[in-house]
């Protein structure tokens, strides 16, 4: 009972000390910035969704109006539509956040609810996710969406877990991904259960995996047949939401609304390798520890290494795409990774992709627990379709897959944890410090553009 009221006081500590600081940089940024880049366009449907105006778009707008919607149902009654206001629903959305991944941490390890504390605060102060956190962008609210569905879903509260997903996808068309995840994360353990014949527990061993895996036609039909009712009903809420965006994506033709020039569906592999990039540079203490386990594997490990070299290297050479937007949009840092590295010296992107398998290796060794191989099992493929379909580079496309690789990683140090938040604070304030100072001109933009992430 002390460790858990420590925790509590520690994570209202933490919540409030994120709230003051986080205050005092949103009105900073506010009065350096009214408008940065996109916010051009949902600030115009945000104030008039706020005000009850839905029957208003905007052609550049590319996902559906989510992010509106809860402007509306939060500031909406008050009538405080201004654009300080629509700012503050994403700050709002990461204070909730904040609660979130503490409530994740703890549902998904075994670690001291202190150090989850930490860790929770640590995720969103996570530099780009924090940056997006002051502006007007769907990002923020739809990682509030997703961590509410796998948090219900998790706690077997599946009905509202669907509505949290249709949520989730209000605000971000490929979040239908996680609620698939959702949805085979619980459906595989329950099928488990009665193939098992055991008391009912909430995983899946590596050997039951193989046993199911192994189900004749007939031992599957009569394994299902036992199944319970509940258990249809709550597939069918999820499963409502899936046939409800299979009909939009087939009399819409795409499953981008908008404009579909800007967001064109296509294969891009090496997307996966810059997520592994991206959990290795912000998660850099929980993989410094396994260089040496990485080598001892390449060398146990030589056919297959060099074979995933050798596949890894022909990707990025026939399949390395570059969105215009990168290469013509210098207000975000990629611009210049792009030109200054992958752009000035073609052979830097086959000289870094042993980083990229360095990464992937970690993660899949992070995330292995033969004790319950379901997370792992979902989480791969899931984020290997979200990633995948997006030629356009963004940080913000990994947010949801970062949040859930970091929020199940197991028995981590806690000295990894403070080296972790010492990184994200240095590079927070040179961040916003590059972002006071250094100002963009843009021809079309009466006010000077800033750098973002």
């Amino acid at each position: 009972m002390l460790q858990i009221k420590y925790s509590t006081i520690l994570l209202c500590t933490l919540l409030t000390i994120y709230a003051i600081v986080s205050k005092f940089i949103f009105n900073k940024i506010y009065q350096t910035a009214k408008l940065i880049i996109d916010e051009e366009f949902h600030f115009q449907l945000g104030e008039a969704y706020c005000r009850y105006e839905f029957d208003k778009w905007h052609p550049k707008v590319t996902t559906f109006p989510g992010l509106y919607l809860f402007s509306n149902l939060l500031l909406g009654p008050f009538d405080l539509c201004s654009t300080y206001w629509l700012r503050l629903t994403s700050l709002f959305s990461s204070f909730v956040n904040l609660i979130l991944f503490y409530c994740l941490l703890n549902l998904n390890n075994e670690q001291q609810r202190w150090q989850n504390a930490i860790s929770a605060a640590n995720l969103s102060i996570l530099p780009p996710l924090y940056f997006f956190g002051h502006l007007y962008y769907t990002d923020v609210v739809s990682l509030t969406m997703v961590s509410m569905l796998f948090l219900l879903a998790q706690r077997n509260y599946h009905y509202f877990a669907s509505i949290f997903g249709l949520f989730a996808v209000l605000c971000r068309q490929t979040n239908i991904i996680w609620v698939v995840m959702a949805l085979g994360y619980y459906a595989l353990k329950e099928i488990n259960n009665i193939y098992q014949k055991t008391r009912r527990i909430d995983c899946v061993t590596a050997k039951e995996l193989v046993q199911l895996s192994k189900l004749a036609r007939g031992d599957l039909l009569i394994t299902i047949r036992k199944i319970p009712f509940h258990f249809w009903l709550n597939v069918t809420c999820y499963g409502s939401l899936l046939i409800f965006f299979v009909l939009f994506v087939y009399i819409n033709g795409s499953i981008v609304v908008g404009d579909k020039t800007a967001h064109e569906a296509t294969i891009h592999l090496p997307q996966l390798f810059y997520f592994s990039l991206f959990c290795l540079v912000f998660a850099w203490p929980h993989f410094i520890t396994e260089i040496f386990s990485f080598f001892k594997f390449v060398k146990c490990h030589k056919i297959v290494s060099l074979g995933a070299l050798l596949l890894s290297v022909t990707i990025v050479h026939f399949n390395t795409l570059v969105h215009p937007y990168v290469l013509a949009d210098n207000r975000h840092y990629f611009f210049y990774i792009w030109n200054r590295f992958y752009g000035k010296y073609f052979w830097f992107r086959y000289v870094i992709v042993p980083v990229y398998l360095f990464g992937w290796f970690v993660i899949i060794k992070k995330l292995w627990d033969k004790r319950d191989v379901r997370f792992l099992l979902f989480f791969i493929p899931c984020t290997v379709l979200v990633l995948v379909t997006q030629k356009l580079l963004e940080f913000r496309y990994f947010f949801i897959p970062y949040v859930l690789f970091r929020t199940h990683l197991k028995n981590v140090d806690v000295r990894f944890v403070f080296y972790e938040f010492i990184t994200y604070c240095v590079l927070n304030a040179c961040t916003l410090y590059i972002f006071f100072t250094k100002t963009i001109e843009w021809e079309n933009f009466e006010c000077p553009q800033r750098l973002i992430w």
